[in-house]
């Protein structure tokens, strides 16, 4: 059963609390009454421990949380006042008001962002009515509350509109010394339910993503007539991936095979392991604590044979000498390699034009896809050695290698264009013409 925090203000708690009797899937549902945006902005984190979604009474306060707290993600919605319920309002005041003018009338709710509700279809510029701001933005103000009602009693006073609609529920009371004529438009019960199976789906589908497994390959390279150096890296491996589960207060099941083990462990604990998939803890420890280097290759998955092949793959394409790190998705998204701010995506599915290609060149197809990924990340097919050791991590040596076989192939010639300077004059210049192939 999801857990759910709704934030509130204690205007609005009586029609959100009608959640609990709606006919949605089950849920338990958490009430917190706010008293300003500055109230909220200090309780908000300290709330959302242990629930699965949030929803806002309204859209300013959603509004206001994503841009103070935009770390944030556990799935958010707010209640909000669709079409129908606004035009169902509309309509029923104009039934009984035969000389109401659109353009005498400020509607606080509508902006870009929403469309104005559909309003700017049909109304000519004159008649459009008056609103508080063209965008979700003018919302953000801590003061918005304050701004919104000096808005609405200056346009009452100047005698600018007849009556007007507002979606804060605080606003009836402020405005009512003032005598302004005021509706509340408050989300129907259809659109509650619509709002809370949206959220629900959201926290099933980030449920199912954080239930992915995930593997960690972690291989060395070692003389097979050295078993006593054989021995030594295993126990000096398996002793440094306990110490940093310890330290990171994480749990993995852990495999051992002759040259290499697994770690078995979730989703959420590899996106911080990996910080999103763009640097990797594990890499800096492993660096700092052992004397030889180590290709860990992160498998992901559905099921752990998914997840075990992909690491495995992942972990062969660390050609470094030092402790090196790539991720291979069930997407087939090659990523890394890791904590380099030089990584590239390569898309490793199967491509009937890079294969034949591959064959043309006698160069393997991912060997391919990573050039074309690094051209595609510099803008230019203007390369260098230097270029593709950085960013597939590779010794320049072995980009020399690359590079000469692309040029004896006729798939690269040697230019005296200059590259863009980023790291020194390189030696050597490749123009690469994959397409002339």
């Amino acid at each position: 059963m999801a857990r759910i925090l709704i934030f509130t203000t204690e205007n609005s708690l009586g029609w959100v609390k009608k959640v609990e009797f709606l006919p949605t899937d089950p849920c338990e549902y958490i009430f917190r009454v706010y008293e300003s945006l500055e109230h909220l902005k200090e309780i908000f984190l300290k709330q959302i421990t242990l629930v699965d979604g949030i929803l806002f009474s309204g859209q300013i306060p959603h509004f206001f949380v994503k841009e103070h707290f935009p770390q944030v993600d556990i799935p958010m919605l707010h209640f909000d006042v669709t079409p129908n319920d606004f035009y169902r309002t509309l309509t029923e005041y104009m039934y009984t008001n035969k000389d109401f003018q659109m353009k005498r009338c400020l509607i606080d709710f509508l902006y870009d962002e929403n469309d104005y509700l559909g309003v700017k279809e049909w109304t000519t510029e004159e008649d459009f009515p008056y609103i508080f701001g063209a965008t979700m933005q003018s919302y953000a103000d801590q003061q918005v509350y304050e701004k919104m009602s000096e808005y609405h009693i200056k346009l009452w006073q100047e005698n600018k509109v007849d009556v007007c609609m507002t979606r804060l529920s605080r606003l009836p009371d402020m405005l009512k010394p003032y005598g302004v004529n005021l509706i509340l438009v408050v989300p129907s019960e259809r659109s509650m339910i619509i709002q809370i199976e949206a959220l629900l789906k959201e926290i099933q589908l980030l449920q199912l993503i954080e239930n992915q497994v995930v593997i960690a390959h972690l291989e060395f390279t070692i003389s097979r007539d050295n078993i006593r150096d054989l021995e030594y890296r295993q126990m000096s491996l398996y002793k440094a991936i306990l110490d940093f589960s310890r330290k990171n207060n994480m749990k993995f099941i852990i495999h051992q095979s002759a040259l290499y083990y697994e770690i078995i462990t979730n989703f959420s604990d590899f996106k911080i392991i990996t910080g999103e998939m763009k640097q990797c803890q594990l890499v800096t420890f492993l660096t700092t604590e052992l004397p030889f280097a180590v290709k860990i290759g992160w498998g992901i998955g559905h099921s752990i044979q998914v997840a075990q092949l992909n690491a495995e793959k992942a972990s062969h394409l660390c050609t470094a000498t030092e402790t090196q790190s790539y991720i291979l998705t069930k997407e087939a998204h090659l990523i890394g390699p890791l904590g380099n701010e030089e990584q590239i995506l390569v898309d490793t599915k199967y491509d009937s034009k890079i294969e034949l290609l591959s064959a043309k060149l006698h160069t393997s197809s991912l060997q391919i896809k990573k050039i074309i990924a690094v051209m595609d990340k510099l803008q230019t097919n203007i390369l260098a050695a230097e270029d593709l050791s950085i960013h597939l991590g590779i010794t320049e040596r072995a980009a020399n290698r690359v590079l000469k076989k692309l040029e004896e192939s006729g798939a690269a010639i040697v230019t005296t264009q200059q590259q863009k300077k980023l790291r020194g004059r390189p030696k050597k210049v490749y123009q690469i013409q994959l397409e002339d192939i």
